[in-house]
């Protein structure tokens, strides 16, 4: 079953500004909303910090898997550990019943943003990035989850006090978890999760049962965008594009975009078809990428001026997509 996502209504969960939750948060102006989930600044009353407020959208409170996978993401951030992880800093319960959580307010581009404003990027930032996502990726299989939405709009770049790069993976709602219950694995079964373009075939043909090998996928989709402009696989329905993902093999991104052919090889194991024939795992990817380590340092400074650019250019907090998603890039279940 596939779902599609609405464009997120500009007077969705206003109501929540200026409101104080719990005695503990500031409610301000709403930064942010995707297919479940909206976004509000805020302000810790404890602290005296800036934080981002995720709740439910008004229509969907009443769905029983999405409250669970609002307080998995509390779950993620508690069991991942990793730099990489937002590290959620408390929820609670609005009084219509539904769960919101409190995370710090990041301040940056996303990967997305980075990619509309300059349409490709450089090999070395692009392996740069894959190295990072590799090691949280890592992380999150080993503590038993796997994102199933990994794509460019979900890896947040900022840059630290000492004029490094942080990045992080944003949006575990939609994860398999090795713990769910039976009843929600029944309930997945058919459903596809994740945005159709990034999806893996197995996710892409409703499989219940994956593993870390579907991020990989999700992960050489990002990495084949970002050094060619286009996603491997694109359709004029949700429906043909899942099936394509499903039948055909990923072209090879020397096809649009020269590049080196390790690259090249690297990015086409990661988009095979059967997940027997990817890497097994993202511990193996990130050996796969040590052979271009010495590249990282000035890749990391070119990437910093870049996001200095862009933000500068817009200014803003991004902790979801901030623009309705495209026919392809809607987020299904």
């Amino acid at each position: 079953m596939v779902s599609t996502v609405n464009s997120v209504a500009e007077n969705e969960r206003t109501e929540l500004t200026g409101r104080t939750l719990e005695g503990l948060y500031q409610v301000g102006a709403r930064v942010g909303g995707g297919g479940t989930g909206i976004v509000f600044e805020g302000l810790c009353l404890k602290t005296h910090k800036p934080v981002a407020l995720k709740t439910l959208r008004p229509h969907l409170i009443q769905h029983i898997d999405l409250g669970t996978r609002l307080r998995r993401e509390l779950e993620v951030s508690r069991r991942v550990v990793h730099p990489s992880v937002v590290r959620f800093i408390g929820d609670g319960t609005l009084e219509d019943g539904s769960p919101y959580l409190a995370m710090p307010l990041l301040r940056g581009v996303s990967l997305g943003r980075l990619l509309l404003r300059y349409g490709e990027l450089p090999a070395p930032i692009v392996l740069l990035l894959a190295s990072r996502l590799a090691s949280v990726l890592h992380s999150a299989h080993m503590a038993g989850y796997v994102h199933r939405d990994v794509k460019p709009e979900h890896v947040m770049l900022s840059e630290t006090e000492r004029h490094e790069l942080r990045v992080h993976l944003l949006d575990f709602g939609v994860c398999w978890s090795a713990t769910a219950a039976d009843d929600e694995r029944r309930r997945e079964s058919g459903r596809v999760f994740g945005t159709p373009s990034y999806v893996s075939p197995e996710q892409a043909a409703g499989e219940v049962k994956i593993d870390g090998r579907a991020d990989l996928f999700g992960l050489g989709v990002v990495m084949f965008e970002a050094l060619s402009g286009s996603v491997p696989f694109s359709a004029a329905t949700v429906t043909k594009l899942l099936l394509r993902i499903i039948r055909e093999e990923a072209p090879r991104v020397r096809e649009l975009v020269e590049v080196d052919a390790r690259v090249d090889a690297l990015i086409a194991q990661l988009l095979a078809r059967d997940p027997a024939q990817r890497m097994p795992s993202a511990r193996a990817l990130s050996r796969a990428l040590l052979p271009f380590a010495a590249a990282r340092a000035g890749a990391e400074r070119q990437l910093i001026a870049m996001m200095r650019d862009t933000y500068a250019a817009d200014p803003g907090s991004v902790t979801l997509e901030r623009a309705a998603p495209t026919a392809q890039r809607v987020r299904v279940a």
